[in-house]
């Protein structure tokens, strides 16, 4: 079986429960002297087993990891684990799992070999925000219902806003790229500093 480590919680005796996303379930499982194994890091791709145990949770065994070249860099581990951090905190306490959140990582750790890893996390949110139907049609402003402008800002879940109703806005965007970013799920019109400004909404939360 294969998975991302979404999620690590030390145990005592250094050993570690982690929280395994793989195509269909959200796995909970058991792993002795985890803490001493380099492959137990957080967005980890592996190959594993399971040991079922009567009396408490299920063991991990014999894993293998699977390498991607983007973890030798530094500030590409640190975005994709970030990301992963907040995907956790999204899908806390589920179990069953549409195999669409298992393809996005899949995916994404791909392109986070070649591609710039801001926009690569940013169009892996967008093509989760599509997914779940939450992706704003920008028609009015989320905050006062009022027709939005050419230039709009964007809340927590890239909601829409007029400039003016955010007052914690750090900048402004034109309506027309965001819509486009939205239609078609990339950033490619986008230039970088509008994608850096991007990934800084993208931090307040899934």
């Amino acid at each position: 079986m294969q998975g991302f480590i979404i999620q690590i919680t030390p145990q005592k005796n250094e050993s570690v429960i982690l929280q395994i996303l793989t195509p269909k379930k959200i796995k909970k499982l058991y792993r002795f002297y985890g803490a001493r194994h380099s492959i137990i890091q957080l967005g980890k791709k592996v190959d594993f087993e399971i040991e079922y145990q009567a009396s408490f949770l299920p063991k991990m065994r014999n894993i293998t990891p699977i390498n991607f070249s983007f973890e030798r860099k530094l500030e590409r581990l640190y975005i994709w684990q970030h990301f992963i951090q907040l995907l956790y905190k999204h899908c806390i306490d589920v179990e069953e799992i549409e195999e669409f959140y298992y393809e996005m990582l899949e995916f994404g750790a791909y392109k986070m070999q070649l591609q710039n890893p801001i926009r690569v996390v940013l169009e892996m949110y967008i093509s989760l925000l599509n997914f779940e139907g939450r992706l704003p049609d920008f028609s009015e402003c989320f905050l006062c219902g009022g027709e939005l402008g050419g230039e709009i800002s964007l809340g927590r879940a890239f909601l829409p806003a007029h400039p003016s109703c955010m007052d914690y806005a750090s900048s402004t965007f034109l309506h027309k790229d965001i819509a486009k970013l939205f239609a078609i799920l990339s950033s490619v019109h986008l230039d970088d500093d509008k994608v850096a400004r991007l990934y800084k909404v993208f931090q307040l939360g899934i």
